[in-house]
Parts: C-alpha cells; sequence; structure tokens
C-alpha cells in the first residue's frame, strides 16, 4: 500500500542535520504513513556514508537514498525527488528543520477537510529558542524593492509592511492563516496539483523556487495556508551555509540576486525588469557603505553585471 505522505529532503553535505531531522519526522510522526526520500545533491564521500550507514538501521528503515552526481540546485533536486514518490501529499522539508509533534497527522487533516482549492500548507515555524520564525512571504514587488534599499520605509510601514510586503513573515496567532506562499523550509502539497502546475522551476537553482511555485498556484486560484499548531523548528539558512556568520557570503548573494531578477523578469511585465534592477544596484550601494558587504565595490559591481547578464540569459519557464 502506498504512503499518505512521500517526506522529501534534498541533502549537500549536512547529513548529520539531516539525519536529526528525519529522526524526529518518524518519532513524532504515529498517525500518518509516510516514506521519507533523500535526494544527495553531489555531496562528498564522508557525508554520503553517513546517509548510507544511517539508512540501514531499522529505525530509519523507510529512508530511500538517491544519489546525484552533479548539485542539481534545490528545485531541481526536489523535483527529482517528487518523481519517485507515491504518496498522495508532499512534504518538502530542509534538513535544518527539528520536528516538535506529529506534523503530519495535522497536515494530513487539514488537508482532508479541505475543498479541492486548498493546494498547500505548512506549519508555524520557530527558531531555536521558540521564538516566531519566518513561515510565510508576499509575492515580491516594487515596493518591497524600494524598502530593501534600507532608509527606513520598512519600519515606518511598521506591521503593513511584515504582514503585506515582506518576503519573510512570522505567525503570531493561533489559528489558521492563508498566506500568499510558504516558506520552502515545509511545504506540505498534493501530488497532483504540484505537477498541474509543472513543479519548481528548474532555472532556480536556489532561491524564489518555492515563490515562484506558489504564484504559479495562486493564478489557478488555488489557496495556501500555515498552521500554526504545527510546530517545526528551523535552524534558518543552516541547509546552505553557517546561518550564525556574520561573514558577507558572494556565492550565495550571486545566486540569490540571479534568482530574484529571473522571477521578476518571469512574473512581471518587461517595463519592471529595469526599475528592478535599478533598485538593486542602490540597495548594493547602500549595505557596501554600511559595510555588510565586504570592501571591493569593483567586485560586488561585477557580481551585479554577472547575475543580470545570466538572468537574461535564462529562457522563463511558465510551467502553466
Amino acid at each position: 500500500m502506498n504512503p499518505i505522505v512521500s517526506a522529501i529532503y534534498v541533502n549537500h553535505n549536512t547529513s548529520a542535520l539531516l539525519l536529526e531531522s528525519a529522526s524526529s519526522l518518524i518519532e513524532k510522526s504515529v498517525s500518518s504513513s509516510f516514506e521519507i526520500i533523500i535526494i544527495d545533491n553531489a555531496s562528498n564521500e564522508k557525508e554520503k556514508s553517513i546517509l548510507r550507514s544511517a539508512s540501514q538501521k531499522k529505525k530509519t528503515q523507510n529512508i530511500r537514498l538517491i544519489f546525484s552526481e552533479v548539485n542539481l540546485g534545490f528545485g531541481k533536486a526536489n523535483n527529482l525527488g517528487a518523481k519517485h514518490a507515491s504518496g498522495k501529499y508532499l512534504f518538502f522539508i530542509n534538513p535544518d528543520t527539528l520536528i516538535l509533534n506529529d506534523v503530519l497527522e495535522i497536515f494530513v487533516s487539514f488537508m482532508r477537510d479541505s475543498g479541492p482549492t486548498v493546494a498547500a500548507c505548512g506549519g508555524g515555524l520557530l527558531t531555536k529558542n521558540l521564538q516566531p520564525n519566518h513561515s510565510y512571504g508576499n509575492f515580491p514587488g516594487i515596493l518591497l524593492e524600494v524598502c530593501n534599499i534600507g532608509l527606513g520605509l520598512s519600519f515606518l510601514l511598521n506591521g503593513y509592511y511584515e504582514r503585506k510586503i515582506a518576503i519573510g513573515a512570522k505567525v503570531h496567532g493561533s489559528g489558521k492563516l492563508q498566506v500568499p506562499y510558504i516558506v520552502g523550509a515545509d511545504v506540505f502539497i498534493r501530488n497532483e496539483l504540484f505537477w498541474k502546475v509543472g513543479g519548481f522551476d528548474e532555472n532556480y537553482f536556489l532561491y524564489y523556487e518555492e515563490t515562484d511555485l506558489f504564484l504559479r498556484l495562486s493564478k489557478l486560484g488555488l489557496t495556501s495556508y500555515i498552521l500554526p499548531e504545527a510546530k517545526i523548528i528551523h535552524f534558518e539558512g543552516g541547509a546552505v551555509g553557517n546561518s550564525q556568520s556574520n561573514t558577507f557570503n558572494r556565492f550565495k548573494h550571486e545566486v540569490l540576486l540571479r534568482s530574484k531578477l529571473y522571477y521578476y523578469k518571469k512574473s512581471y511585465p518587461a517595463a519592471y525588469l529595469p526599475v528592478v534592477k535599478t533598485l538593486i544596484f542602490f540597495q548594493i550601494l547602500v549595505q557596501f557603505l554600511k559595510g555588510r558587504m565586504g570592501n571591493d565595490i569593483k567586485s560586488l559591481i561585477r557580481s551585479y553585471l554577472t547575475s543580470i547578464s545570466q538572468a537574461n540569459a535564462q529562457n522563463s519557464v511558465t510551467n502553466e
């Protein structure tokens, strides 16, 4: 009999972190049948051996490993996992998470009781100190990019910024909340609807792929919810590096910038892109002057121009 849920992890040299998350999922999931699929994105041999050893243990016998010889990126690797999934629901879960209660039963019960226009749900993400963490976001727009320049506009807009503009918002209430999109750390989605919109757009290597997915779902009139009673700790950024480090990471900056530009190119009229490019340039300049982006402005500008060139070269995938 097929499981109800297929939980999908993507790993790149975070095996110990991932296995701790998977163990918490196995321990807390007592009501719904599930499988765990791990896509390893070209981790080193030590990290691969950790996964192989763990998968052979009895308590993790429902873990299936798929090894990729190249780093496919987040979206493409998750698509690969989804192609091997047999569950009615897909649960895309980050390695840098810990499950605190039976979230699968909460999600499954909610989806069963919801109409067919409800595509997905996610939990109330928490920090390691059990404080509200970023659980959902608003679809990016020009006002967001203006606020991101860092001149205090988001502070002046106060609560409106987080509710209607921010791409990382926290849940402060206890009731279900309809949201534009769910943070990619814990996306619980109907299998057939995931593929109805074409899965993740594989042009995104990292960042913005979940934003793009939920935008396509919303264009079909489908909705998504956060369920705060489903509690998950998210060590934000742990799956792609040390989230506690204050060192500027140029690689992640370039990947993020390229994904953002591609998102705007794909999702908005052509007139938006020159405006966004200009606003991003001022964001970089202001953050550099604040000492948050290293001390090599020439290298930053080269990165900016390279990211623009790479985003321009990508062919937009409609997936609708």
